[in-house]
């Protein structure tokens, strides 16, 4: 038990420190020259920020399902029978046509 002339013990919050991005408009611009080859600096720097936020969405996506793929690359040959690589040679034999 506590006593009455004990002061209650009070949580202070500290404050996280929040991540600002620092990418600039030169670095978003190469950024989808990278990925989208087909523009150069110059014509990727005319884009909309529209276009440019879906430009950069999508070759996250594209690039998140190739990670994804090389993980299950990667795992497969450690499934039950090895089963995964029966499963993934089908797949992509079916997305060749």
């Amino acid at each position: 038990m506590t006593s009455a002339k004990e002061k209650p013990k009070h949580i202070v919050a500290q404050s996280i420190r929040r991540e600002v991005s620092k990418t600039t408009n030169r670095e978003l611009w190469a950024t989808i020259c990278y990925y989208y080859p087909q523009y150069t600096l110059q014509e990727a720097s005319q884009l909309s920020v529209r276009d440019i936020k879906l430009l950069l969405k999508t070759a996250e996506k594209l690039e998140a399902q190739k990670m994804l793929a090389y993980t299950q690359i990667a795992a497969a040959p450690h499934t039950k029978k090895g089963q995964g690589v029966k499963k993934l040679t089908d797949y992509y034999k079916n997305q060749l046509g």
